[in-house]
């Protein structure tokens, strides 16, 4: 028997870590600042291209609307 205290962590996936950020965007934003909300979220260090993955998915699913309207610069805006 373990006297140690076990402690469920919870654990929130980057699909929901960036869905959240996306509410949390204004209707224009950059990926960068998308990034480092998600990863503010998640509370852990996820690479950039998952979590604009993910974003990618969101989108394709239809729950997060967005275009790039500066693909140069990583701008988006919400639809």
């Amino acid at each position: 028997m373990s006297t140690q205290l076990e402690m469920q962590l919870k654990v929130t996936t980057v699909r929901k870590a960036a869905k959240a950020a996306y509410d949390q965007m204004p209707e224009r934003f950059s990926a960068l600042t998308f990034c480092l909300t998600a990863r503010k979220i998640l509370n852990r260090m996820t690479m950039d291209g998952t979590i604009l993955r993910r974003l990618r998915e969101l989108r394709e699913s239809g729950d997060c609307p967005y275009k790039a309207i500066d693909p140069v610069n990583a701008i988006y805006m919400k639809l």
